[in-house]
């Protein structure tokens, strides 16, 4: 087995590099929602085009699924790591759409049919990156199971706090015009070195020894379907709080620049701290877990985030300023990296080794499809349908009460797997 040191470095490295392209990739997609939607999808009206925009945003949350089921059971048949590099390479491409699609001027319809495609391949790829790359840190991790998944999370915080330092010194560094032309085409330039250097770490590290000495099923997909359906709904609703408030960061810079008025590099500098935060948190949460087990962390997160979802928004909706905006979400990503720190092993723990990658894959796509894809579109519309800015705590809140009866179903009812 890869063991401690640089063995478990090249596990963690390999196995976050798709992970991050991918939160990248739909971080900074989310950040220039305001600048995509001029250059690709021209309306009669700015909320017309920002609902399109965000429309496709969601949109390739739909394949999710379907990559969850192709490219997680290839991971349970073939092995994770060659999922991992089929998922690195359908991504890359995705992301590569944006950077170089021409303008709705240039080719008309083509611009927002190309975006789609490059979004639809990109969460084709996103759905089956979750559960091999989860699997394979997992399978690699010993004692420290938890600490080892959490990297899956934990590579979201680095890719959303690059994400926005790259927005936020691209938005200072350019004029509003140049920005809108061409400069929101730079931050997925720069994303797209991820993919080869991902594709080397993952052609060059050890396969698991649980996938190696475990039976495979033939069908992996269709038995996890038929005889694990239940667990998977359970599994994904644990999803949601965490994958809405992560949205919901994603979407506060379009929030924050629509509806409380502030510039675009202010805007994208908003989730720093919250990210800064996470970044200690979610690994200190995992080893907990370790100890303790998953459950504890996690009911204790959605709980206090089901407490303070709507107060954090109300405050940010009523005081405009950039300090106490940025405050309130660091809180909620706070308690979000607490919660959802030992997510990653608690769906490994909850799928048999060999329906682990599909199990874990499906799972989480249809987690986040359901909670995750529409957060930006349906909080975009029910701020303009009734003028609530405060609409979003709401929101949260309603998932972190789906996120707790969840848990506590998986509490009652199953029993983690230990190898």
């Amino acid at each position: 087995m890869m063991g401690a040191g640089g063995g478990r470095t090249r596990v963690i490295l390999a196995a976050s590099a798709g992970n991050a392209l991918e939160f990248y990739d739909f971080t900074v997609f989310g950040y220039f929602v305001p600048q995509i939607s001029d250059a690709f999808f021209p309306a009669h009206t700015s909320t017309a085009s920002l609902l399109y925009t965000w429309g496709t945003y969601a949109t390739a949350f739909l394949a999710r699924p379907l990559g969850a089921l192709a490219l997680g059971s290839y991971a349970d048949r073939v092995g994770r790591r060659a999922a991992m590099t089929l998922a690195i390479v359908l991504m890359t491409v995705g992301t590569a759409a944006v950077a170089f699609m021409p303008r709705f001027a240039a080719v008309g319809f083509l611009a927002p049919l190309g975006i789609l495609a490059g979004r639809l391949l990109q969460g084709f790829s996103t759905g089956g990156e979750f559960g091999g790359a989860t699997a394979f840190m997992l399978e690699h991790g010993g004692e420290r199971r938890g600490f080892m998944a959490s990297f899956q999370f934990l590579s979201q915080v680095v890719s959303t706090l690059a994400g926005s330092a790259v927005a936020w010194v691209t938005s200072e560094m350019m004029s509003d015009a140049a920005l809108h032309d061409w400069g929101f085409r730079i931050p997925f330039v720069l994303g797209l070195l991820i993919g080869p250097v991902g594709f080397y770490l993952r052609r060059h590290v050890e396969e698991t020894p649980v996938f190696q000495h475990s039976a495979h099923s033939g069908r992996p997909a269709w038995t996890v379907m038929r005889n694990h359906y239940v667990r998977v709904f359970v599994a994904a609703c644990t999803l949601a709080a965490g994958t809405a408030a992560t949205y919901l960061g994603i979407y506060l810079p379009t929030y924050a620049q629509k509806q409380l008025g502030m510039a675009p590099s202010a805007s994208y500098a908003l989730p720093m701290l919250g990210t800064l935060i996470s970044f200690v948190a979610t690994p200190v949460s995992a080893h907990w877990s370790d100890k303790v087990g998953r459950l504890v962390p996690c009911l204790l997160g959605a709980a206090l985030m089901l407490l303070l979802a709507y107060p954090s928004f109300a405050v940010i909706a009523t005081i405009k300023s950039f300090v106490v905006v940025a405050l309130a979400a660091a809180v909620i990503a706070l308690l979000r990296s607490f919660y959802s720190a030992p997510l990653a092993a608690l769906f490994g723990e909850l799928f048999p080794p060999a329906l682990r990658g599909v199990g874990m894959s499906v799972s989480y796509s249809l987690g986040v499809l359901l909670f995750g894809s529409l957060t930006p579109f349906v909080n975009t519309w029910a701020i303009g349908a009734t003028g609530w800015k405060s609409f979003p705590g709401i929101w949260l809140a309603a998932c972190s009460a789906i996120t707790l009866a969840s848990l506590w179903i998986i509490r009652t009812y199953y029993k983690l797997e230990k190898e």
